[in-house]
């Protein structure tokens, strides 16, 4: 009997069909698994541009309303500014101080009307529905991304702004305060310069200068300080228009000699305002080499008038009319001690107090009172010592 040839060859083609048949399958997983992958990547790739979309939009909009709002907040100083700059007149505020609010007001007013000027305000794009297709998908998440990139742009710049705004705001509010501080600091020169006004003009600087220096103190950024300087400088102005007027009276060959009269007068009068006014003949004296003078005062009241005859200039020095000028401004300062000569007062004790005061001052020439009045007791011119 003969023997059958083996069947090895067909074995080795079903091997190679199942390895065929395994590889075709593998290669549809690596496939099948590529393409979840795919799709998985997308998906991630959309849900994260969706999502940082939806922060920049939010985050744009509170921006731009912050930008809004600082806008408002910063535009509050410009009416206190604005009146601090009108009020603060050239001539009674620091000068470059003025300039620079001036232009820090011109400045914020701009700012705010062109807050948004270079902010991006268009709305977020809208987000549609989600794609099902990985190559759509990643056309929408770029498309979202553009998006993204410009509302964050516009958050940025906006927020910058808001910022630039305050910064505005806060020198304004720090300039004008200065300014208005300036005028306070400046208000004694002012009213140092005026003393031959009137005594209701000086009266009335001086409520004014005081009503200025407490403003400045406690609250100079306000309308309240505009205002107040506003008044300071009517005042200032009106004293100043009256030392003009007092010191063109005066003009003249003796306007030197006067002034200097004034001054020594002033110079003794221990912060009484003194008001001088110069005739021919006072109190009867005034010519043939005499001199004479004349006071009236407000008890307590701080203030008083003094007349002097032209004489007094044509001889001064001399230590008899700087002796005549002593005993009026003793007259004068019963403004300032009213317990000197208790009301009701008669002439001759108001007499003998200014003589006293006069040689309790120091001033023995002729003139002084005593040749007229007598001398005072020494007790007298003890007791005016206390009055200076």
């Amino acid at each position: 009997m003969t023997a059958q040839p083996a069947a090895a060859p067909t074995r080795r083609r079903r091997s190679y069909a199942w390895a065929v048949l395994a590889l075709v399958v593998l290669a549809a997983i690596t496939v099948a698994v590529a393409a979840v992958q795919v799709f998985d990547a997308a998906n991630a790739r959309y849900d994260e541009a969706v999502a940082r979309h939806a922060s920049a939009s939010a985050a744009a909009s509170e921006a731009v309303a912050d930008l809004e709002g600082a806008a408002a907040d910063a535009a509050e100083p410009l009416p206190i500014g604005q009146a601090i700059v009108a009020a603060a007149a050239d001539g009674y505020a620091d000068a470059a101080l003025k300039e620079s609010l001036a232009a820090s007001v011109t400045e914020l007013t701009s700012a705010v009307e062109d807050r948004a000027s270079d902010v991006d305000r268009a709305p977020a794009e809208r987000v549609g529905p989600r794609p099902t297709w990985f190559a759509d998908l990643d056309r929408e998440a770029e498309r979202l991304d553009r998006d993204s990139r410009r509302l964050e742009s516009a958050a940025e710049s906006a927020a910058a702004r808001a910022s630039e705004l305050q910064e505005a705001s806060e020198r304004v509010v720090a300039e004008g305060s200065a300014l208005v501080e300036s005028v306070a600091a400046s208000a004694p020169s002012v009213d140092a310069a005026t003393v031959s006004a009137s005594n209701g003009d000086r009266l009335a600087l001086r409520a004014a200068i005081g009503e200025v220096t407490a403003i400045a103190a406690q609250a100079p950024w306000s309308l309240a300080a505009a205002a107040e300087i506003q008044e300071y400088v009517v005042a200032a102005s009106a004293a100043q228009a009256s030392h003009a007027a007092e010191e063109a009276e005066n003009a003249g060959p003796l306007a030197e000699q006067r002034a200097a009269a004034e001054a020594f007068a002033h110079s003794l009068a221990g912060g009484v305002l003194i008001e001088i006014d110069w005739a021919p003949i006072v109190n009867g004296f005034g010519s043939g080499g005499s001199y004479g003078g004349w006071a009236t005062w407000e008890p307590g009241g701080g203030v008083a008038t003094i007349q002097l005859s032209d004489s007094v200039a044509e001889l001064w020095p001399s230590d008899g009319v700087q002796s005549l000028i002593a005993h009026e401004v003793g007259h004068a300062m019963i403004a300032k001690c009213p317990w000197g000569v208790p009301e009701p007062a008669t002439r001759e004790a108001n007499e003998a107090w200014a003589t006293a005061w006069a040689i309790g001052m120091g001033f023995h020439a002729d003139g002084n009172g005593e040749s007229l009045y007598g001398r005072p007791s020494d007790a007298l011119i003890e007791q005016t010592l206390a009055c200076r």
